[in-house]
């Protein structure tokens, strides 16, 4: 039996160095599981800022979009009116010159 002992006492110091090497690989997966969790908590709100950011740029651009509509309506309304103010102009300035026409006609007839 004393042949035994030492070698269940060396199989028992082998055992508890097994065990001591799973316990340090458990805490190592246990420190690396919390980075992992910490990473994944980061990501997420990472995420979530930018799926924040992207809806604000589509609403930007949603409504830059709707300016850029408005602002080519009144660019057409502006050249409507422009189109109609030299029409107007045009006509009150051939009227001005016919006027000046008679003008100088019955001018040049006064004189004679």
């Amino acid at each position: 039996m004393t042949n035994s002992q030492p070698e269940i006492t060396a199989r028992l110091d082998d055992i508890d160095q097994r065990l001591d090497q799973l316990g340090d690989e458990i805490d190592l997966v246990r420190t690396i599981q919390e980075g992992v969790r910490r990473e994944t908590r980061s990501n997420s709100q990472a995420l979530a800022r930018l799926e924040r950011t992207v809806t604000n740029l589509a609403d930007i651009a949603r409504l830059h979009q709707q300016a850029l509509r408005q602002s080519e309506i009144q660019f057409q309304e502006f050249q409507r009116n422009n189109q109609e103010f030299q029409r107007t102009t045009n006509a009150a300035l051939e009227r001005i010159d016919r006027v000046l026409d008679y003008l100088i006609r019955q001018s040049g007839q006064s004189e004679s």
